[in-house]
């Protein structure tokens, strides 16, 4: 093909056509640019092509790991739930102040450590359920992995809905907030300060106190034990609060996510 066209060129040159020789120069030029350009639509739509297929796959596995915090945080809003309830019928069943903590609906958020609403007088059952689930405020584990692996790629500045990076953004900050450093639970100190009291001054296991002839009298003529108690329900709250808002922002995420992977 090249010896096609060099030979019409040359004949050209022989005839003296060189007016006709230009144009036809001209429109070789044209035709090779042309091609290239071709060639690069064609290179651009298969890069852009393997992008949103990279994107896509980056997106998935991100819902995956936003849907494994979803549980644990599920998890978590119901440990503390019961812990910030059940700890606040202690204090009031010990008559302690409890006009800043005290709780309009007493139904817990979830049967699965006690069904059905907070007993309103003393319930040993309930009694040893508190005390049991005082040292249980479950560790928060962020799947960050997806995320990093997100970024580490250099495809996700390559991301172009705004809205959802300013989702994930505030997703993950509000994770670092609430949880950042979560060790094994928040304000660990506060429950080890706790144990610590009831094991010296009792001689005992924190969950061995319902256990007592009278824990409630016990707890009542202690108000160092009562401060404590208060110090572990705020933890409690914080957790549960934590949980419950970062559980809304998983759910904006997950919608814009399915929304965005839907378009590639």
């Amino acid at each position: 093909m090249i010896k096609f066209f060099r030979k019409i060129r040359q004949k050209l040159l022989t005839e003296n056509k060189f007016s006709k020789y230009l144009l036809y120069a001209v429109g070789e030029v044209l035709l090779v640019v042309i091609g290239i350009l071709i060639a690069l639509q064609i290179n651009n739509r298969n890069e852009n092509k393997i992008l949103r297929k990279e994107i896509k796959l980056n997106l998935e596995n991100l819902t995956t790991a936003i849907k494994k915090d979803y549980e644990l945080l599920n998890e978590i809003e119901i440990n503390n739930d019961f812990r910030y309830k059940s700890l606040n019928q202690l204090l009031k069943l010990v008559e302690a102040d409890t006009s800043e903590t005290d709780i309009a609906l007493r139904k817990l958020n979830g049967p699965q450590i006690w069904k059905g609403a907070i007993p309103d007088t003393f319930n040993v059952d309930f009694n040893i359920k508190t005390f049991t689930w005082i040292n249980r405020p479950r560790k928060m584990v962020v799947n960050y992995y997806a995320m990093e692996e997100f970024k580490n790629a250099g495809i996700y500045s390559q991301l172009q809905n705004q809205k959802l990076k300013n989702l994930l953004s505030d997703y993950y900050s509000g994770l670092d907030w609430f949880f950042g450093g979560d060790d094994v639970g928040a304000s660990r100190g506060s429950l080890d300060e706790l144990n610590n009291y009831v094991r010296d001054n009792y001689q005992i296991l924190m969950g061995d106190l319902p256990m007592l002839s009278d824990p409630i009298e016990v707890i009542k003529n202690d108000p160092a034990m009562i401060v404590r108690l208060r110090l572990v329900q705020g933890s409690a709250y914080w957790r549960m609060l934590g949980a419950t808002g970062s559980k809304k922002e998983a759910d904006n995420v997950l919608k814009e996510i399915a929304l965005e992977i839907s378009q590639h």
